[in-house]
């Protein structure tokens, strides 16, 4: 079943940096066969920062979520909802459907793979880029991953690490870029992501549009 990307606009002022968890359980709460859904991903809205682990929301603020076509009626109930995020409160408008569009390259924000017999800061670049070409392998694509580099502060030049925080749960992943890929390889990767926890933001691939934008 083909994927598309199902847009609501958020209406509000702020939502904390770290929502990955905190958002999924608040849309769990306002539609729970969210909470144990396999074929959705969920990422993080968008904003500019504002201080005090926040973001400011704008205009351009959306909840975009990752579905097989056939869901969209499952999802539609969303529209006027009120969210609460760790004490933010926003409220969903009517979504847009976007269709997926295959790019050479993509990113994902964060990707979490199990490995075996490591965990936590155990988890290594070399060894999660080696499960990630397991996973891209099992998936028929070609592609050519690679972790991108923190820009600045005290990690800069080093592999972007990322961690999703859940209860009192740590998980350790990386950013990743997955270049060259041809246009069918491009549409399946973002339709079947990698790794785990989808529903929290991870795993999910977009359109890299250019050096920028890594």
């Amino acid at each position: 079943m083909p994927h598309l990307d199902l847009l609501f606009t958020v209406l509000g002022e702020t939502v904390p940096i770290e929502q990955a968890y905190s958002l999924y359980a608040g849309l769990s709460r306002a539609l729970p066969t969210i909470h144990s859904a396999r074929d959705i991903g969920i990422f993080p809205i968008c904003g500019t920062p504002g201080g005090n682990g926040t973001l400011l929301l704008s205009r351009r603020s959306v909840l975009r979520m990752r579905i097989p076509e056939e869901r969209i009626r499952d999802l539609l109930p969303l529209s006027g909802k009120a969210l609460e995020i760790d004490g933010h409160k926003i409220r969903l408008g009517v979504p847009r459907v976007q269709a997926l569009v295959p790019a050479a390259t993509l990113k994902a924000d964060m990707v979490l793979i199990k490995i075996a017999h490591a965990s936590g800061h155990s988890i290594t670049p070399e060894l999660f880029l080696a499960a990630v070409r397991r996973k891209l392998n099992e998936l028929g694509v070609h592609g050519e991953p690679a972790i991108p580099l923190t820009r600045g502060g005290p990690h800069a030049g080093q592999p972007r690490r990322k961690v999703l925080r859940i209860k009192d749960q740590t998980h350790v992943g990386y950013a990743l870029i997955v270049s060259g890929l041809s246009a069918s390889e491009s549409i399946l990767l973002q339709e079947q992501g990698i790794g785990g926890r989808r529903l929290m933001g991870a795993g999910l691939f977009v359109a890299a549009r250019g050096a920028n934008d890594l």
